[in-house]
């Protein structure tokens, strides 16, 4: 073996090696659980199609500053914590779930949701704003245009924001007595398991590079204003685009 090729052989070994620690480092901090049930916009699912995921597996939740060492490389660059100054209300409880599975075409889907959830006396959710992330192959948003729907299936205001230049977020806003469903993941201590929690929210739903970015938030009668709506409007946008 001549010098110049036992350099490219060692070199070549050096760079696995590299990326398999690298995949190792972020496998460690993650620990399989058992679950049910997926988190989806139900206004959305139909383009989406986030419903349909198959091969699931949840893992235990970790805090955020653990979650970004382990986050998986197709989101890293599209999460961007929020300031919690900024949230109309005090969130006692702050978790990142990470779920994965495929979707019809067996590709790989990651998931990651953001939960800042207040709770009550008795444990119950009172105020919460909850984020999750999911990777894509296509804009489900091409599918059909909702810029020109006003209301979504149940008569609540459905409204047409602004992400970045022609980019839409469309922002449901509870106006009736009815809503649509909105769930999110929750962990269970006791059982060591992840299930969905069913409830009704505000929602905030986009598509931008790739991934679909779906929030939930719901507020109380004291905080449930236009502008702490405009807060979390904004808190959404930095989530999804960074500090621009």
């Amino acid at each position: 073996m001549t010098l110049n090729k036992f350099f490219k052989t060692t070199l070549s070994i050096f760079t696995m090696s590299m990326l398999l620690i690298g995949c190792t480092n972020k496998e460690a901090g993650l620990v399989e659980v058992q679950g049910d049930g997926l988190t989806y916009s139900e206004y959305f699912k139909n383009v989406d199609e986030l419903d349909t995921r198959e091969n699931v597996t949840y893992f235990k939740p970790l805090l955020s500053n653990k979650f970004m060492n382990v986050a998986p490389d197709s989101l890293e660059n599209g999460i961007h914590p929020i300031d919690l100054v900024k949230l109309p209300f005090e969130p006692n409880e702050q978790s990142v779930y990470l779920v994965t599975s495929e979707d019809k075409k067996s590709n790989v889907q990651n998931q990651v949701q953001f939960t800042y959830l207040s709770k009550d006396v008795y444990e119950q959710a009172e105020e919460f704003f909850i984020i999750s992330i999911t990777d894509v192959k296509e804009n489900p948003l091409e599918k059909y245009d909702f810029s020109n729907e006003k209301q979504d299936t149940l008569g609540n205001e459905l409204r047409r924001e602004v992400l970045i230049e022609d980019t839409p977020i469309f922002h449901q806003v509870k106006t009736t007595n009815g809503s649509l469903v909105y769930t999110y993941y929750q962990y269970n201590k006791d059982k060591n398991e992840i299930a969905t929690v069913v409830t009704s929210a505000n929602e905030l739903y986009t598509f931008y590079k790739g991934r679909i970015y779906h929030a939930g938030y719901q507020l109380t009668n004291e905080n449930n204003t236009e502008k702490a709506r405009e807060e979390i409007l904004n808190l959404f946008r930095s989530f999804v685009l960074g500090h621009k």
